[in-house]
């Protein structure tokens, strides 16, 4: 099952990546990106095939009891590829938020669940987020948060933990 971790963490990670060099920075989201480049069906092959490929692998790894919130974090994640256009009507934008919700919620809770410790891998974001607003010269506190870009960071921190129980497992 390892080459199934390995090919779900090669796909999101060369996307990501791609995108983020592409656009000579990091997106406010890995949803952004979507907007940023010119192929959309990519955006959706990601959301979709990763999940799909972890799917085997994280069930397998996951404690008895636990692998439902597994399955409703990539459920979440394909979700999110349904509806990629959040910006375009209030139907996608909704479909978008309850799949990303479902996706970092539910992950999470499984990592709690399956190795509590590897959560502590969020005090990187904290301090990370922390370095960065105080770098920020101007600003409200919350100006000063969003340009941190937060929600790039929690989902690359959410996928870092997933990764990492499953590689350990």
């Amino acid at each position: 099952m390892m080459w199934l971790i390995i090919i779900s963490m090669l796909i999101i990670a060369g996307y990501t990546t791609a995108v983020c060099v592409k656009q000579k920075g990091v997106p406010y989201s890995i949803s952004a990106t979507f907007y940023a480049i010119e192929h959309k069906g990519w955006f959706r092959f990601a959301m979709w095939v990763c999940p799909m490929m972890l799917m085997p692998a994280i069930l397998e790894t996951s404690k008895p009891g636990t692998e439902f919130l597994a399955f409703f974090a990539l459920v979440g994640m394909i979700v999110v590829g349904c509806f990629p256009d959040y910006k375009a009507d209030k139907f996608q934008h909704q479909g978008h938020v309850d799949g990303a919700t479902m996706a970092v919620l539910f992950s999470q809770l499984w990592a709690a669940f399956n190795f509590w410790p590897m959560l502590l891998v969020w005090l990187a974001y904290v301090g990370y987020t922390a370095l960065s607003m105080a770098k920020e010269k101007e600003g409200t506190f919350w100006y000063k948060f969003y340009r941190s870009k937060p929600m790039f960071w929690i989902e690359i921190v959410s996928f870092l933990i997933i990764y990492l129980i499953c590689y350990n497992r």
